[in-house]
């Protein structure tokens, strides 16, 4: 988090806005089943196979395994040209074909498949070194962060700098709220075609600053694993136990 630009801080905060809209559509469309948090998917696949529940534990199953998927999608895209305007534009294409897709399949089932990959591959917005220095889309260890940054400011340590940690996990929280707003205003395809919107700003607006920051442009090679890391919210490495 020092070493943070505000417009990274700006775009990680847009970001889980979006990440919180998502799930909730996708918990509201799959009756009580994370498309990005895969903590509690995993908790709930030891439970429906506890219980002998092999229907419920296979669609969970399907939604860590397509997680993963995007996760490894999103590393491959973060090594593409402008890693980070290219793992949103990945993003982004995942987001509309899940949402193209729900006209034509039951919106559950595409659901099941798209958004967790989509959500796997925004995880690798930021990468520092091949780990992801800010998590998008779960907070355990964002409010963690911001808990231990609250005692050094009481300590002598930055002042305020917990607050943007906070900051991160309200925006998921807004996300969500808004989220379930437009899925019972709208329905799941509709609700999805409205995160594509914003991501398709979210994603040239980007693209734009980094070109004038002097980031190459996409199809170019670029420093997008080596750049300085950037910690905001949970720790690189392995998403924190919830």
């Amino acid at each position: 988090m020092r070493s943070a630009h505000r417009r990274e801080v700006g775009l990680a905060v847009g970001l889980s806005c979006i990440a919180g809209y998502l799930d909730a559509v996708g918990f509201l469309e799959l009756r009580g089943r994370f498309v990005s948090f895969m903590s509690g998917n995993t908790t709930e696949l030891a439970t429906q196979l506890g219980m002998g529940r092999f229907s419920g534990a296979g669609t969970v199953a399907a939604l860590l395994g397509m997680f993963v998927v995007g996760a490894v999608i999103g590393a491959v895209a973060a090594r593409i040209g402008d890693g980070r305007t290219t793992v949103l534009a990945v993003t982004t294409v995942l987001l509309a074909m899940t949402a193209f897709a729900s006209l034509f399949v039951t919106p559950s089932t595409v659901i099941t498949i798209g958004l967790p990959a989509a959500m796997g591959a925004m995880n690798s917005t930021f990468l520092s070194r091949g780990e992801v220095s800010i998590g998008l889309t779960y907070m355990t260890g964002t409010l963690v962060k911001a808990g231990q940054q609250l005692v050094e400011a009481f300590a002598g340590g930055p002042r305020f700098l917990w607050l943007r940690n906070l900051t991160l996990w309200l925006a998921l929280a807004a996300g969500g709220l808004i989220g379930a707003l437009s899925h019972r205003a709208t329905g799941p395809t509709t609700a999805t075609w409205i995160a594509v919107a914003v991501m398709v700003v979210i994603t040239a607006t980007t693209g734009v600053v980094r070109r004038r920051r002097g980031r190459p442009a996409i199809g170019h090679p670029g420093p997008s694993l080596r750049e300085t890391p950037v910690m905001i919210g949970g720790s690189a490495g392995p998403e924190p136990v919830s």
